[in-house]
């Protein structure tokens, strides 16, 4: 009989770990069972051992590798292992407290790994599990048709001005986007492999390696589905900002780039082959997809991506319109405020879609990066008249949305077909952008940063009157009056002119002056009043334009900033909630219905595609019990089950796929709160694994007892973020916990709970989130289970 082979990738930094897996690999390979290779092996004095090492693993039967440091050159091996469907052994010395953390911050928890402290647990681990026996490679999606491809693009972790040319670039290409945005979350390896089916490339773009801005997780994912895009022999490209030292394995992938235009260069050169490529297959996937939506089959349903960038056209057809969505589409001014996941972008999308679809209406989104606003935070700090710092940010906006409507009504006009004529005026505004195209025509990025630096002398020291002469100066307050005059010639004519803005909050961390950040988004509304104001006056200069205005911000943050507005009520704002279950069901209904299924009723959907009762209970009490109530989350668990359901080859979506989904949406439910932390608890992750195998309702002694060794910072302070994040919920009547909402503030839910557990003569009740019980392996209690 054949002796199998495996090969072992592993770190050489820490030479304990380095001891024992060597110790191992001998113990091993002299029983005969299994013939196991290393890259040590393959060492050649003066030679680059890439090549071999992948060559080895296309040759092994089994994958092993030890994950105790993140080595970015394993990670990238073991992601070209997974792609090559091989049987995958990961092994994992827990003596370093940081070791399982790590691990679980990667989107492989679901393969499991051998703990060990020593070289003789390690060999018994082995022989215990027997992995080139009895594991199962990771089963991965078939390749779609060429020509169904999408491009992947893995972001910058952060929004440099390099990363925004990047995203500016995609955005415009007529090549489908799956984005994985590090502000979103982290992904589990099931979507990274679904989405990688049907990629025609991928992009990867690093920070540097500056000590203090690396995130080396998300570096470590990076790696992995690199080695992924590498074994699916995938079109890759490979970006990082200098100074980056790339790991070995690929070397000779990476392009790095000093400036903003060496990386526009080097994403054109690769891209342009592959945009030509694509755009000749466009119409036959129209017709492939019409005909694969009417076989009526589970593996045709359509349930869509849980994050709404990622399937911006589909989304459209599928929308759920909501109470809120067509309470905006005949608002003028109003702010939507929801946690991330509750549809935000999705309104963004569709309202963009509905409002365009009429052609007497102009719509313009502005999605700008939130770093940019950083320097206008500095810029204020240096004001010392706080009249003056209000006038600052509204003159900053008006600048900035007048210059937007421009440019955008401009690439509208200049896009129009020759045969189009265009008026005397449209031909006078034409004129007028191009002699100031420097302040008008260019990306939203480059006219913030043009407008900070030319700010920056503004100084405490200026009088009131030097200052404001400044601002008008440097914001071209001339050129913007005069464009007043000029827009409302070539707008008036529109029924509607509508401005989306979107991504207000992105990576503005808690750090952040709230006070300051308030002022910016207060200004924001402010001015939009004075804007519409003086769009709607008419006079012998200037044609009246009926604009209206619609922001999306986070909740979280928004709920922090509110405490330093001094006329609250004046503010208009919507939650976008989704309390009532039903509507969440209606999200899946409507995508399963736009799979054209043929199914006649909601209820016939159920019963053909799905299964009845999940754990005893009725499916959508499953349901209800176990997600965050946000569309991605239900998207997401939907999603998966089907997956789970077509691997195993099922006609429907059974219980144990629902099942197997519970778990990975909890993992993905867990990740999704790192980036709604904002840097306000330390290593959060950290924090949530050490409830891992608590109980899921914990008074307020244990819970001061988990907390209290897992973190420095003050227990109670802790817990109150916990409660933010919807991860604890509080007793509020007997046996009842109520988690923080849109329904009543923190502070009603706080005092219930206190009253309660006064009234009991006890302490306050906890209880952690059913989202997070899989995934933590929580041990689910009853109030009446608890000790007295």
């Amino acid at each position: 009989m054949r002796v199998k082979k495996a090969f072992y990738a592993y770190a050489s930094q820490e030479k304990d770990v380095l001891q024992d897996i060597r110790s191992t690999i001998e113990a091993i390979n002299q029983t005969n069972t299994v013939n196991i290779t290393s890259w040590e092996n393959l060492n050649i004095h003066g030679q680059f051992i890439y090549g071999k090492i992948l060559e080895a693993i296309d040759k092994c039967d089994l994958f092993m590798c030890d994950l105790t440091t993140l080595n970015y050159n394993v990670l990238y091996e073991l992601g070209y292992a997974i792609a090559k469907e091989k049987k995958i052994w990961i092994s994992l010395n827990n003596v370093q407290r940081e070791s399982e953390v790590n691990y679980r911050g990667l989107p492989i928890s679901t393969v499991g790994y051998a703990s060990y402290h020593n070289a003789q647990q390690l060999v018994d681990s082995f022989f215990s599990d027997m992995p080139h026996e009895q594991t199962s490679p990771i089963k991965l999606n078939p390749l779609r048709q060429d020509f169904d491809r999408s491009l992947v693009y893995l972001q910058c972790e952060y929004n440099t001005s390099a990363s925004s040319k990047v995203t500016s670039i995609l955005d415009k290409s007529i090549i489908s986007i799956k984005r994985d945005d590090p502000y979103e979350g982290s992904q589990p390896l099931n979507w990274y492999l679904d989405i990688l089916s049907s990629a025609t490339g991928v992009i990867i773009h690093f920070h540097n390696q500056n000590s203090e801005k690396e995130k080396p997780l998300i570096a470590a994912r990076k790696a992995l589905i690199a080695g992924i895009s590498r074994g699916l022999d995938l079109e890759m490209l490979i970006l990082a900002h200098a100074p980056y030292q790339p790991p070995i394995d690929y070397h000779d992938d990476i392009k790095i780039h000093s400036s903003v235009q060496q990386c526009e260069a080097q994403l054109k050169d690769w891209l342009e082959p592959i945009v030509s490529s694509q755009s000749e297959k466009q119409e036959k996937f129209r017709g492939f997809k019409s005909d694969q939506k009417a076989l009526n089959v589970l593996s045709n349903l359509i349930i869509g991506d849980y994050v709404a960038e990622n399937e911006s056209q589909d989304l459209i057809e599928y929308f759920l319109e909501t109470a809120e969505y067509m309470e905006a589409l005949k608002s003028q001014q109003i702010l939507f405020v929801g946690r991330k996941g509750t549809g935000k972008t999705a309104n963004l999308i569709k309202l963009k879609n509905a409002f365009s679809k009429d052609k007497r209406n102009f719509t313009i989104s502005i999605q700008p990066q939130g770093h940019e606003f950083e320097g206008v935070l500095n810029i204020l700090n240096d004001l010392a008249s706080t009249s003056e710092k209000g006038h600052l940010i509204e003159s900053i906006w008006k600048y900035l949305i007048y210059t937007e409507i421009a440019k955008e009504y401009y690439y509208y006009l200049e896009s129009q077909p020759l045969h189009i004529g265009r008026s005397e005026e449209e031909d006078s505004f034409m004129d007028f952008v191009i002699q100031n195209e420097r302040y008008i025509n260019a990306d939203f990025t480059l006219r913030l940063e043009n407008i900070i630096q030319r700010l920056k002398s503004l100084s405490k020291s200026d009088s009131i009157e030097d200052q404001r002469l400044k601002v008008s100066e440097f914001l071209h307050d001339a050129m913007i009056n005069q464009l007043r005059v000029y827009l409302g010639h070539v707008l008036y004519k529109n029924e509607k002119v509508t401005i989306l803005i979107d991504n207000l909050d992105k990576s503005w961390s808690d750090n952040a002056e709230l006070k300051q950040l308030s002022k910016l988004l207060f200004g924001l509304l402010n001015i939009v009043n004075k804007i519409k104001d003086e769009f709607n006056k008419q006079n012998y200069k200037q044609e009246k334009v009926n604009l209206s205005l619609i922001v999306f911000l986070r909740s979280d943050i928004f709920n922090r900033i509110m405490s330093y507005a001094s006329e609250r009520d004046k503010i208009p704002f919507m939650y976008l909630t989704w309390n009532e279950p039903r509507l969440l069901l209606r999200v899946i209904e409507n995508r399963v219905k736009y799979s054209k299924t043929g199914v006649s009723s909601p209820d016939d959907l159920w019963q053909n595609f799905f299964c009845r009762t999940v754990n005893g209970k009725p499916l959508t009490t499953f349901i209800e019990e176990l997600i965050l109530p946000r569309p991605r989350d239900i998207v997401f668990l939907f999603k998966t089950a089907l997956s789970e359901a077509i691997n195993q080859g099922h006609t429907r979506v059974e219980e144990e796929d629902f099942q197997r989904a519970e778990y990975l949406y909890s993992e993905y439910a867990l990740h999704s709160l790192l980036p709604e932390n904002g840097g306000r608890i330390e290593n959060l992750d950290y924090v949530l694994y050490q409830f891992a195998g608590e109980k899921s309702v914990l008074t307020y002694e244990e819970l001061v007892s988990c907390l209290s060794t897992a973190s420095e910072q003050p227990v109670d302070y802790l817990i109150k973020i916990l409660c933010e994040m919807t991860f604890l919920g509080q007793e509020v009547q007997n046996g009842k916990f109520e988690y923080y909402s849109e329904k009543r503030p923190p502070q009603i839910i706080d005092k219930l709970a206190e009253k309660l557990a006064a009234r009991k003569l006890s302490t306050k009740l906890y209880q952690i989130n059913s989202a997070f019980h899989s995934y933590l392996e929580i041990e689910r209690t009853e109030v009446a289970q608890l000790p007295k």
